[in-house]
């Protein structure tokens, strides 16, 4: 599974790896379990949009054992770091060798977003320190401790397409879908994940997403059907705290879109794009609002 995420041995004790961003193409309620948390079914894609990590073993100072996460650029919040931190640390006390390694992280994907960056940047963490310090764990293993550092994670470690359930721990995996371009557009305010899910009210919550429809228009390789499906229950909440939300999403339908909709809990929204002309162009127009960041990429996945 690691050679198939893109980790590619340079020298002894040392694998770069790529983490590649995630968009919700689809993300709904269930409920609430009696622990007073949400119940999430959400369907995912890989993006080609991705951060650079180099581990080395070698090179972590005079403390035997050290763990050090360096990003580039330095001023990113500090769960970009924690998150893969806590990923080596599993992995080291796994191994019982005491081992430390530098994670050097280039940052791409923009960090709190919806995006997934340091999600993925924990989960090829996890991939490449088992590989590179030959941990004995099979699938499950894998997948159980990726699930305790982010409902995100197990997805991430593999990338593609899929319906997610159950915090990370059920996914069923999708055809991936034609490369597509997409315009992403964050907005200069922050939304936080946890806000987000005590807010959720499903009395006053927005229009759900269809995913069953969603899955069987990927499954038949229907970009502009999937368009026309994404959807992301938050969406209403968070479009009512922050307007500006609506409007990028007005602007990329707009465009040559497929469709519109926020990532995660925002505060990114993506546009499903015609072609990459059109994804440009929406993303000049998109330009012109203050205080946006906006990129253009396209889905991706790697071949299993």
């Amino acid at each position: 599974m690691a050679a198939e995420r893109g980790i590619a041995p340079v020298a002894a004790k040392e694998l770069r790896l790529n983490a590649y961003a995630k968009i919700n193409l689809a993300l709904d309620v269930r409920g609430r379990r009696p622990d007073g948390s949400l119940d999430v079914e959400t369907v995912l894609h890989t993006l080609a949009l991705h951060d650079a990590i180099t581990l080395r073993e070698d090179g972590v100072g005079d403390e035997p054992g050290a763990i050090q996460v360096q990003v580039d650029p330095p001023a990113v919040p500090e769960h970009a770091r924690t998150l893969p931190l806590r990923a080596a640390q599993m992995v080291r006390d796994l191994s019982g060798l005491g081992r430390g390694v530098r994670i050097e992280i280039r940052k791409a994907i923009p960090v709190g977003v919806g995006l997934g960056g340091a999600s993925a940047d924990a989960a090829v963490t996890l991939l490449g320190l088992v590989q590179m310090w030959k941990v004995r764990l099979d699938g499950r293993g894998l997948l159980s401790l990726a699930s305790r550092l982010g409902a995100d994670v197990p997805f991430l470690m593999e990338g593609g397409a899929a319906l997610v359930q159950n915090d990370g721990q059920r996914l069923q995996w999708l055809p991936t879908l034609p490369p597509t371009w997409l315009v992403l557009a964050r907005p200069r305010t922050q939304v936080s994940t946890e806000w987000a899910h005590r807010a959720y009210d499903p009395a006053q919550g927005g229009a759900r997403p269809n995913i069953p429809a969603l899955v069987e228009a990927m499954r038949a390789g229907d970009v502009p059907a999937v368009g026309r499906l994404v959807g992301n229950v938050f969406e209403e909440l968070i479009t009512r705290t922050h307007p500006v939300v609506g409007e990028i999403k007005a602007r990329i339908l707009a465009g040559e879109a497929y469709g519109a909709s926020l990532s995660g809990t925002g505060p990114v929204v993506f546009g499903l794009m015609a072609n990459e002309a059109a994804a440009r162009k929406t993303a000049t127009d998109l330009e012109a609002l203050p205080d946006v960041e906006v990129l253009v990429t396209r889905t991706f996945a790697e071949e299993r």
